[in-house]
């Protein structure tokens, strides 16, 4: 079933969480949204923006047992591995709580032998089911769902230690209280095996690791914001990011990353790359969109449409300074610290560009709404409810703005006589007049649609305009 799926793919990135127990591991391929940084797979790294997501899967998991509280039936080797997880857990905190504090980079080891002990057992499990599962295993909720809050607390303290964690991003030093985004661990000791790989070199056990902090990466905020509880954490960890050297003040934009100086040339092709230019302290479009999305989200509407228009979206870019069409998204913009003056600000196609996905989700939400239809769980009635997002400058003179949903129907927002323009931020209309294609209308005096016409609505077929 997929709850069995989405509970065997929350158990094996907890089991694949780093040392410290705060990032998740890249065993392979590319870290997040930084492609350049693919070498940090080989410097057993690990990344926080995955641990916000697994936060928020296991979160899932979790209301879903607890509303349903049924059993569930999980393979036997997955069974096994939890049973294992359990027992680590167990050793680790039978003397107590290991500190949310991180002193020193070395790894306790406390931690170290609980990572050791899981992550053998993660290994074992693959093993166990390269070619297939040998039975199921009954779950009952009552356990799944003590297992469940039992990691999330652990995630947890894993996050209040990345937050602990001296970011040498220049100009931080550890006070801006902002996420760290990637970590990676040097290998201090070890024990040799007795064997050797194919090439003759000796293969070694580790016995104890070190932590390697980065500089400050936007990803890790931007994954945090989509965990906040509260427009006003939201706001917070905004007025932080804001307040970095994440912060281009010239340009009014959001870099990628910090400054990268000093760091691994085995981090990849970024350490190649000059300062400000792709994957190196530049402009990610599509990263910097995926962040103000998360702030459209999170209701935070007044500083959303402050970052437009104050450049950071197109099309309130310069086009003089942007060098492209002012509809046209870039791979990544030039950084102030480029160091040629003349291409700050100048957009680039290095690859092709995922801001539009970004940009068609910020629309919706300042259109339509973030959930605009839903069904009644007692009686299966079908209701629509548009709740836009829009600043008053928006609507013009006409006193009115409209736009197509689903590509098809015509809506039109517009303010009563007298009323006055005002923002339309997180309100429903206070009627809705639908006209079908027929020449026929409903006139609906509230600001839920009901199940009928909300359906021809869905539908598209008959209806033509929506005011």
């Amino acid at each position: 079933s997929p709850i069995v799926k989405l509970f065997l793919l929350g158990t094996l990135k907890f089991a694949t969480r780093d040392a410290y127990g705060m990032g998740i591991e890249y065993e392979a391929g590319k870290p997040g949204l930084n492609d350049s940084m693919y070498g940090l797979v080989g410097m057993i790294g690990s990344g926080m923006a995955e641990t916000y997501e697994l936060q928020l899967l296991l979160q899932y998991v979790l209301s879903v047992v607890q509303k349903y509280q049924v059993p569930i039936d999980i393979p036997v080797e997955l069974a096994t591995l939890v049973d294992q997880i359990e027992i680590a857990l167990n050793n680790l905190l039978k003397n107590g709580s290991v500190s949310s504090v991180v002193t020193a980079l070395d790894v306790p080891k406390r931690l170290f032998h609980y990572w050791n002990v899981v992550s053998s057992a993660r290994e074992s499990y693959r093993e166990s089911v390269r070619v297939t599962f040998s039975g199921a295993k009954m779950i009952s909720p009552e356990r799944l769902i003590m297992t469940l809050e039992r990691w999330l607390k652990e995630i947890e303290m894993g996050i209040i230690r990345a937050h602990t964690i001296i970011s040498n991003a220049n100009g931080d030093n550890g006070t801006s209280a902002i996420t760290p985004t990637y970590f990676a661990y040097t290998i201090t000791e070890w024990r040799e095996t007795g064997f050797f790989s194919d090439t003759g070199r000796a293969l070694v056990d580790a016995i104890a690791m070190s932590l390697v902090p980065f500089p400050l990466f936007l990803e890790g905020p931007m994954r945090m914001m989509k965990t906040a509880s509260s427009s006003k954490q939201a706001l917070e960890i905004y007025k932080n990011v804001k307040t970095s050297s994440l912060r281009d003040e010239n340009l009014s934009m959001y870099t990628i990353s910090a400054n990268l100086s000093g760091l691994s040339q085995y981090m990849g092709s970024v350490m190649a790359l000059a300062q400000g230019w792709h994957g190196n302290q530049s402009v990610s479009l599509q990263m910097s969109y995926k962040y103000y999305l998360e702030l459209i989200r999170n209701k935070l509407y007044d500083v959303f449409f402050d970052e437009m228009t104050e450049g950071g979206m197109l099309p309130f870019m310069d086009p003089d300074i942007y060098g492209r069409s002012p509809i046209e998204c870039s791979s990544f913009i030039a950084s102030s610290a480029f160091h040629d003056p003349s291409v700050q600000g100048r957009g680039f196609m290095g690859r092709l560009s995922g801001s539009t996905p970004e940009f068609l989700s910020m629309w919706v939400l300042m259109f339509i709404g973030p959930k605009p239809f839903s069904i009644d769980e007692r009686t299966n009635a079908l209701s629509l409810s548009l709740i836009p997002a829009l600043p008053k400058w928006l609507f013009g003179s006409s006193n009115q703005i409209s736009f197509k949903l689903f590509g098809s129907i015509n809506v039109t927002y517009r303010f009563e006589d007298g009323g006055g323009i005002r923002n339309l931020f997180d309100e429903s209309p206070k009627r809705y007049l639908i006209t079908r294609k027929d020449g026929s209308s409903i006139s609906v005096k509230n600001g839920v649609i009901p199940d009928n016409p909300a359906r021809e609505i869905r539908n598209q077929v008959l209806v033509d305009a929506i005011d």
